[in-house]
């Protein structure tokens, strides 16, 4: 019970890390959405498995929905080696402002805007658009997701007693957006700090002082503090006091595709992979280019360069099914 519990926290944890209008797509028929109650493991534990991680930009009146933007981009891949020391992950950031072309289209679409479109075209697809578009793009299968939200984030944070970072510059982002569509001003000194979770979501989110290149490094250094932070002596026997009541909060702040046991099976494969062994980058200026459209400039992959990036992350077998 105890190493379920554990395995459970280790995986939300994980996962949990952490605009433009479009006109809607459109559809003749209904679009087949996967059948994910099958009670079959989505995962054979020998080859990769590949989610696709969002952290969804849900305010207080889109809640029980999955027509929001994506404010948070992740794609996670699992490769078991001969032993658990073998085991490789990989972790890439995709900048939400990036622009993809979906299948059996030519436009360019911004990819936090992807579950939106999906979400017209029928309940439940949003998820599955967006996926479709990135693994068309990247040339990378991706085989299921999760999706979270703010509150989802924060509630984690906090439960773990907030997370460390360590920054060399001033961070102060005066307009930075609260969850009413209002400012809630973010500053923070260089150095080292400990954030709770309203603050170390502001942390993961804030840009307006740099990039989203910047953004994603923040965020990636979120979930190695959470990551650090869990793994600390005592803190997973202070989770496990919590987990009922955690767990609970958490059911309408996440969707995904898996399944409990997937979940269980996901984070035990974590949980022994090697830190050495986790590789996790970003997509920015030297994997993206500025390509011009009628309205204006978008940011597109620079396919010229970007498989180098997913074969230094995912290793260069990546695209292999």
């Amino acid at each position: 019970m105890k190493a379920s519990i554990r395995n459970l926290l280790f995986v939300l944890l994980a996962a949990m890390l952490s605009q433009v209008s479009l006109a809607p797509a459109q559809a003749q028929t209904p679009v087949p959405v996967p059948n994910t109650q099958s009670g079959a493991p989505v995962w054979d534990g020998e080859s990769r498995f590949t989610m696709l991680l969002m952290g969804m930009d849900r305010r207080p009146n889109a809640r029980d929905t999955l027509s929001v933007r994506a404010d948070a981009i992740f794609l996670v891949s699992l490769v078991p080696g001969e032993t658990p020391d073998q085991n490789r992950v990989g972790i890439l950031h995709i900048p939400r402002d990036l622009h993809f072309t979906p299948v059996n289209t030519a436009d360019f679409v911004r990819v936090n805007s992807l579950m939106v479109l999906g979400e017209e075209v029928q309940e439940g697809y949003g998820p599955y658009y967006m996926m479709d578009t990135i693994q068309y793009n990247l040339g990378m299968v991706i085989h299921r997701y999760v999706a979270f939200d703010f509150e989802a984030f924060i509630t984690l944070v906090d439960a773990i007693g907030g997370v460390e970072v360590s920054i060399g510059y001033t961070i102060n982002d005066s307009t930075f957006p609260d969850m009413n569509y209002g400012y809630d001003p973010f500053y923070l000194p260089a150095g080292t700090h400990l954030l709770d979770g309203r603050r170390a979501l502001q942390f993961a989110r804030t840009r307006h002082n740099d990039n989203d290149f910047e953004r994603g490094r923040r965020q990636l250094q979120v979930l190695t503090s959470i990551h650090q932070k869990i793994t600390q002596d005592g803190m997973m026997m202070q989770l496990v006091a919590q987990a009922p009541a955690l767990y609970d909060d958490l059911r309408d702040k996440f969707y995904s595709d898996l399944a409990l046991s997937d979940m269980l099976q996901i984070a035990q494969f974590i949980s022994e992979t090697p830190a050495a062994n986790i590789t996790a980058d970003v997509i920015d200026a030297d994997y993206a280019m500025r390509y011009g459209l009628p309205e204006g400039e978008v940011l597109i992959p620079d396919f010229a360069t970007i498989g180098e990036l997913m074969t230094t992350v995912f290793g260069d077998d990546y695209f292999v099914r």
